[in-house]
């Protein structure tokens, strides 16, 4: 007759093994969620942001033309797939959700979408950590791992430009409007290397 111990952790085992089986289910539906949450996350970018620059941002966009010369993210297209590819979707999230956190006052959204926006945000960058198991271990030096790293570093890299273009220009109006513009070409950036992703796996 089993014991009171030996029944406890006969549930526990089955508990683990039921809810690794719903862990797994979600996360091979993880492409299509993410896909999903991003155009939900772009929809609120693209409903605050506006259709049109003021005039008055002409010298701004030039300005900003210098800060982003040497990087353009949307050439990463076709260099990434695969594990790489998942790297650089989970660095861009993070990356979008920090650059949002910086001080706001012009941005002109109100604070129910800016809300919104970083819960979107902070749930597609869970459900990736959830799934997607990238992370770089310290001084690992094979190939693979130091290409991870130059991914992650690339997208930090332009990110640090953005933010820094927004410092020098005090967060104005016109530098938000530029740099919202650059957001959405990085949530249609994440979706294309969503597509690089192999469903098996993910």
């Amino acid at each position: 007759m089993p014991t009171m111990t030996t029944r406890y952790w006969c549930l526990f085992i089955c508990l683990g093994i039921f809810f690794t089986e719903i862990s797994s289910q979600d996360c091979n539906q993880l492409r299509i969620r993410l896909h999903e949450a991003n155009l939900g996350n772009l929809n609120v970018l693209t409903r605050n942001m506006g259709s049109t620059i003021p005039q008055q941002c002409i010298r701004d966009i030039i300005d900003f033309s210098l800060y982003t010369s040497e990087e353009n993210l949307m050439n990463m297209v076709n260099e990434l797939q695969g594990e790489n590819a998942k790297v650089a979707i989970k660095e861009l999230l993070q990356q979008i959700d920090l650059i949002f956190k910086e001080s706001h006052s012009e941005l002109a959204w109100d604070e129910n979408s800016l809300r919104e926006f970083h819960i979107g945000l902070d749930q597609e960058i869970k459900n990736t950590e959830a799934c997607w198991n990238t992370e770089v271990e310290r001084g690992t030096r094979s190939p693979r791992s130091q290409k991870r790293q130059f991914t992650r570093l690339r997208v930090k890299r332009y990110f640090q430009r953005l933010r820094d273009f927004l410092k020098n220009k005090e967060y104005n109006l016109c530098a938000w409007k530029i740099i919202q513009i650059q957001i959405r070409e990085c949530f249609e950036l994440i979706n294309q290397l969503n597509q690089r992703i192999p469903s098996e796996g993910t």
